[in-house]
């Protein structure tokens, strides 16, 4: 784990955030030729709602005592854990160099309309040096809904905001899915983050790049059944995406190794000279071995399939 973004997890739970300024924007997404574009605007509140907004931003920050870099097939962060990413490797990028050119007292939105299109709205916390921390919510297909457990009500009136007891408007989570802090965002909900910030189109392009590059190695026999099988199902979109970043596949020693393997073990994966032979029963299968996610136990000489992976000493193979 980089040490920058453990120290910049500290950094940021150093931070007195108290007394910081408090103000909520709404995320708007559109397509342009396929690809997201983001408009942000700000939705004037009052001050006990940017109190308690205050508090769901810092209440996850001082919980947070592990960090560990976000990957494709990570785990959902534990309790006191958060995932880190670079924000440049994410769609938050954009979102957040608009947020930074904005006028919290004029870019407001206009009408109630542009607030139910909205796809996501962050909560801003602001110092004299200007924006310290961020929080983004992905809202729900239609957040115009009945007052929920972990809900905070609100009404929009008079073009902002008012925090409301019985009344019920508008509802905005407890939490939020990440944290955003000196170039770093910090998951607390890995599946939300995947889908506020449409990592499933970037896996979707980091599949077809994968799909070319077997066809240029001639790797496998049956790729359609392949292609067919993951389609955008994100979970199978996950596995590519760490089979092209490990780059297993890439190693004629390792796949031969596969093939020894799969023979003596009895694991069914069939070879055609050094072509991996796909077929829907031992597609699974092959995705597994090629994230390297089967494991040998030592201690009872069983083999396991795995979730995750984690070198116990990492850097005795370097």
């Amino acid at each position: 784990m980089p040490n920058r973004q453990i120290q910049t997890l500290r950094q940021l739970k150093a931070l007195d955030l108290r007394g910081a300024n408090v103000t909520l924007a709404v995320v708007k997404e559109y397509k342009r030729d396929r690809i997201s574009q983001y408009t942000v605007k700000y939705v004037p509140i009052d001050q006990r709602l940017e109190n308690r907004l205050r508090n769901i931003i810092i209440n996850p920050i001082n919980s947070s005592n592990k960090v560990e870099e976000y990957a494709y097939d990570c785990p959902e962060p534990e309790e006191d854990q958060v995932r880190s990413i670079n924000y440049e490797e994410t769609d938050f990028y954009r979102i957040f160099e608009q947020l930074a050119e904005l006028n919290p007292e004029e870019d407001i939105i206009e009408n109630v309309e542009e607030l139910v299109k909205s796809k996501a709205y962050m909560i801003i916390l602001r110092n004299a040096d200007g924006i310290q921390v961020v929080g983004f919510k992905t809202l729900p297909e239609n957040w115009r809904m009945k007052r929920n457990k972990g809900l905070i009500p609100l009404l929009f009136k008079e073009n902002r905001f008012e925090d409301l007891e019985q009344e019920n408007v508008f509802s905005i989570s407890r939490t939020v899915d990440l944290f955003y802090f000196n170039r770093f965002i910090f998951i607390l909900s890995k599946k939300d983050f995947e889908r506020g910030l449409n990592f499933r189109e970037g896996m979707i392009n980091n599949a077809e790049e994968m799909y070319q590059e077997a066809i240029n190695l001639n790797l496998f026999v049956n790729m359609e059944i392949l292609t067919a099988r993951v389609g955008n199902n994100q979970r199978y979109l996950r596995k590519i995406a760490t089979i092209r970043n490990l780059g297993h596949y890439r190693n004629p020693l390792y796949l031969q190794r596969l093939q020894q393997l799969s023979l003596v073990k009895g694991w069914s994966i069939q070879f055609e000279e050094e072509q991996i032979v796909i077929t829907d029963e031992t597609l699974d299968d092959i995705l597994t071995l090629l994230q390297n996610k089967r494991l040998h136990s030592e201690l009872t000489e069983e083999d396991f399939d795995v979730e995750s992976i984690k070198p116990v000493n990492p850097n005795l193979n370097s």
